[in-house]
């Protein structure tokens, strides 16, 4: 499925900026989990936990943690990036691929 939103990262200035970004929380995530990231866009996610659904977008906050949602990345498992979360520090918030209703990905550009 897609959106017709165009790819973005939240707050950043420009396009190459936006890349600039995604590139450097891809490659975080790729040296803080020691797992290969895919190149995928994905604009939101919902999934179930704990007895739970939960719709997580780009540029809005996280339903669990309240952090702004930077990137949403695709590896073994889903990766939420918030600030504090997977783009500055710590491990992004992982979501199973069992856990996966929906995914909606950002249109190829």
């Amino acid at each position: 499925m897609t959106t017709e939103t165009k790819f973005f990262i939240p707050k950043a200035k420009d396009d190459a900026q936006a890349e600039e970004v995604w590139e450097s929380v891809k490659k975080f995530a790729e040296e803080t989990l020691d797992w290969d990231v895919s190149d995928r866009r994905i604009f939101s996610i919902t999934y179930h936990k704990h007895g739970k659904d939960y719709y997580v977008e780009v540029g809005k906050p996280d339903p669990r943690n309240g952090e702004l949602v930077i990137a949403i990345l695709e590896s073994i498992t889903y990766l939420v990036c918030t600030p504090n979360r997977g783009v500055i520090r710590g491990m992004p918030i992982l979501i199973g691929q069992s856990e996966l209703m929906d995914i909606t990905d950002f249109p190829p550009n």
